[in-house]
């Protein structure tokens, strides 16, 4: 449907009416429908654009969309040409202190315009484009996917780091400008996206004024961080290493800091500024589909849950909560079980905070089966790896340590760093079978594995965390000596550093391209340079 056609659909517009239930997620409840081809006058949009402090896209599908904001205005209009916006929809007030609108029956693959406040034209700038049909490819043949990782500095709270998320912005929009242009259909945030304290103020500068343009015709998708529970009190012995050893004498240093709650209940945030607690502010935001609304199995909370962007699946994991409980944690694992037995997309991304396999500077996963700040990274490598593995996930990211890292085409390593070898866990180079496969150029990894015996059972992890800073040395637990140089890692030919590392300490954020036969994943700094990419292949016949 190209710009300037009126609907030529039945639309039916509703209203989702969200009681914020955890772990459960109301029922949605429609407005009314209007079924229109030829609208008249009377049923053209009436009012006026009215101003918003936070506008943004959520679960939008191959059929539906939701507006959210906060602001005065109580009625969206939608309308495939923008300057003749022909159905209204009402909103309704929403935790937080958003509205939003559901807007269902719309056709897919295709570009709608909106006005918030009822205004019949729309600004140029407020547009969504509904997702491909399930399984399908959009019109362009491929879905182009932002991941950022550890975004949300910047903030008053965090002004040290001030410009450093807005330059990874601007590097991704540098890449675009210069291989072609083409748009991003999804964005993807990997936690800690407002710092300190994932308050609903760091949220409005570290995400809605950072991101403001670019959240008005792109839905954003997320996953729980450490950050996002605010501030605890932790004596800090809870801190071991992977003997056991406590980071300091119990007693010695107990304190209020932020990002270091270990808590499973959401209801236990605390604002480490104000003072503030209860509920975490992330789920009064974020409007996510508990109820497999985009595809998927519903989970029946927004802490998990998955959907699909055409021909790809996506699941976001609660590393943070869920993770810490053993009853929560066994459900999640078995309602991921569930939904990757269900899905048949081509490609399944996988996202959590906290990475399985990292030596980064504060945060190495072989220290943390003692470490209660860190524990969900001992778990999750454990218990859910195995099932990555068996369901075919092919791309697994998390954020958390400050930094690039990058796997191999991993299978079923669940262990501490010392136990992995390339031949044991790696897809190796065909005829070598002492070199581990990069996955570029004549070593791109096949998503039937041949070192597998042709079954798609390996994934390739990364640690996208340095979208908002990047360290740059060893410190707290990993050692300089270990810092970046775990062996599942790829070494990074741009790291100038003697002996090279397995990671880059590098600001920048990720772009994944999907087609229907390949995808391959690229790291891109703030200059819009390409320092690492991989690619998978996938049978045409698959």
């Amino acid at each position: 449907m190209k710009k300037g056609h009126i609907l030529d659909v039945f639309i039916c517009f509703g209203v989702v009416m969200r009681k914020y239930a955890i772990p459960l997620l109301a029922p949605l409840m429609f407005s009314g429908c209007a079924s229109q081809i030829t609208p008249t006058e009377s049923q053209v949009c009436t009012g006026a654009e009215t101003a918003t402090t936070r506008l943004f896209l959520q679960q939008v599908s191959d059929t539906s969309a939701i507006v959210k904001w906060r602001g005065d205005a109580d009625k969206l209009c939608v309308g495939a040409d923008m300057n003749r916006l022909n159905l209204e929809v009402k909103a309704t007030a929403t935790a937080g202190g958003h509205k939003e609108a559901l807007v269902t029956g719309l056709l897919p693959d295709r570009t709608y315009y909106y006005s918030v406040g009822g205004a019949i034209k729309a600004p140029a700038d407020q547009y969504f484009k509904t997702s491909p049909k399930p399984g399908s490819l959009p019109a362009d043949g491929n879905t182009r996917i932002w991941i950022v990782g550890d975004s949300g500095s910047g903030t008053d709270e965090d002004s040290g780091n001030a410009g450093k998320a807005a330059a990874v912005r601007d590097g991704m929009l540098k890449y675009i400008s210069k291989h072609g242009g083409e748009a991003i259909d999804m964005f993807l945030m990997l936690g800690d996206n407002a710092y300190l304290n994932g308050s609903d103020a760091n949220y409005q500068q570290g995400v809605f004024d950072l991101h403001k343009d670019f959240l008005k015709n792109t839905a954003m998708w997320s996953t729980i961080g450490n950050h996002e529970m605010g501030t605890a009190r932790i004596d800090y012995c809870n801190i071991k290493d992977r003997n056991g050893v406590p980071l300091v004498p119990c007693g010695q240093v107990v304190r209020d800091d932020p990002g270091v709650s270990f808590s499973a209940d959401p209801n236990s945030w605390v604002d480490g500024v104000t003072q503030a607690s209860g509920r975490m502010p992330y789920l009064d935001i974020y409007s996510f589909p508990a109820n497999g609304e985009v595809g998927g199995v519903a989970s029946g909370t927004e802490q998990y849950y998955s959907f699909n962007q055409g021909n790809v699946h996506v699941v976001s994991l609660d590393s943070q909560l869920s993770a810490r409980d053993n009853d929560q944690r066994a459900a999640m694992r078995q309602w991921l079980i569930s939904d990757l037995s269900a899905n048949n997309l081509d490609w399944t991304i996988v996202i959590f905070h906290h990475p399985p396999y990292t030596k980064g500077a504060n945060h190495d996963s072989d220290d943390t089966e003692n470490n209660i700040v860190d524990r969900p990274t001992w778990d999750i490598r454990n218990e859910f790896v195995p099932v990555f593995d068996e369901y075919g996930v092919d791309l697994v990211y998390s954020g958390h340590a400050h930094t690039y890292e990058r796997s191999y085409y991993l299978h079923n390593h669940t262990g501490t760093s010392d136990t992995y070898s390339h031949k044991a866990y790696a897809e190796l180079v065909q005829g070598d079978p002492r070199k581990p496969a990069s996955g570029q150029g004549s070593e791109s990894y096949a998503q039937l594995s041949p070192g597998s015996g042709g079954i798609d059972n390996r994934v390739v992890y990364t640690v996208n965390g340095s979208s908002g800073k990047a360290n740059t040395g060893g410190g707290g637990i990993t050692t300089e000596a270990e810092w970046l140089q775990h062996p599942a890692h790829i070494q990074q030919a741009a790291d100038t550093a003697t002996p090279k590392r397995h990671g880059l300490a590098v600001l920048g954020s990720v772009i994944v391209d999907a087609s229907r036969t390949a995808l391959k994943a690229s790291f891109i700094d703030v200059n819009g340079e390409v320092l690492d990419y991989f690619t998978i292949t996938r049978q045409q016949n698959q």
